[in-house]
């Protein structure tokens, strides 16, 4: 199963990983164990700091397209 892990500080993202539950989906992300090209981010580039980022939402990708 594939896990979209959404993310928040002041900005957003959108990381896709490979788990067997909402519960690694979340570890993987916390720990930085996924494929940078997976990550969409307001973040990348700009310089606005990732202080205190936390896992606010995990959903299964059900249609890989997504």
């Amino acid at each position: 199963m594939k896990y979209k892990v959404y993310t928040k500080w002041i900005g957003y993202s959108e990381i896709k990983v490979e788990a067997k539950s909402e519960e690694e989906a979340k570890d993987k992300v916390n720990s930085g164990k996924y494929e940078p090209e997976n990550e969409l981010s307001t973040g990348t580039g700009l310089n606005l700091g990732y202080d205190e980022e936390e896992v606010y939402k995990v959903e299964e990708i059900k249609d890989e397209n997504n």
